[in-house]
C-alpha cells in the first residue's frame, strides 16, 4: 500500500516534467528519428530513504514516438531526435500542448535527463525553423543542459 509520502514523490516527478524550468515552445522539433530502443523500459528515481521509487515507463507508441506512463496513470506523448551528438526528447504537454525539451543519456541501466536551459533563448520562438536554429547554435554550449535527473532501469517491458 502506498503511503502519502510515496504518492507525493510521484506527483513531484510529474511536476518536474510538466512545470520544470526547461525550454518550452509551441513548436516541436522535427519528428524524423526512429524510437531509441535504449529508452524503452521501466525507470525509477531512487529515493534516499527506503521507500518505493517513482516510476516512469517508456513504451513505443509507433515507429517514431513514445508513450510515457507514470504511476499516477498520467500519460504523455514524446519523441526523440539526435542533434549533433546529443539526444533530445521532445515531450508534448497534456496541459497546453506545448513542447518540453530535455537532453538525455542512457548508459547501461542509468538514464539521465537534463533540462534545456531557457535562459539562452534571446527572443520568443516563432517557427520550427527558429527552434531548430536555436538548438543548432546553442547545443554545444557548456550551460545548454542543466539540472540532471537520474533514473535507473527496473525491468524491460
Amino acid at each position: 500500500m502506498k503511503t502519502v509520502f510515496q504518492y507525493l514523490l510521484q506527483l513531484v516527478l510529474i511536476s518536474i516534467i510538466l512545470t520544470s524550468c526547461t525550454l518550452e515552445s509551441k513548436f516541436g522539433l522535427p519528428n524524423t528519428d526512429k524510437v531509441d530502443q535504449n529508452l524503452i523500459g521501466v525507470w525509477s528515481t531512487p529515493c534516499i530513504i527506503n521507500q518505493e521509487s517513482d516510476t516512469l515507463t517508456i513504451k513505443p507508441l509507433n515507429e517514431y514516438s513514445y508513450k510515457l506512463l507514470f504511476d499516477t496513470s498520467e500519460e504523455l506523448a514524446a519523441y526523440s531526435v539526435k542533434i549533433k551528438d546529443y539526444n533530445i526528447i521532445n515531450i508534448i504537454s497534456n496541459v497546453d500542448g506545448n513542447n518540453l525539451f530535455y537532453g538525455y543519456e542512457v548508459e547501461k541501466d542509468t538514464l539521465r535527463f537534463y533540462e534545456v536551459n531557457p535562459e539562452l533563448l534571446k527572443s520568443d520562438i516563432s517557427s520550427q525553423k527558429e527552434l531548430n536554429d536555436f538548438f543548432a547554435k546553442n547545443i554545444n554550449k557548456h550551460n545548454f543542459f542543466m539540472n540532471a535527473c537520474i533514473m535507473v532501469r527496473n525491468k524491460d517491458l
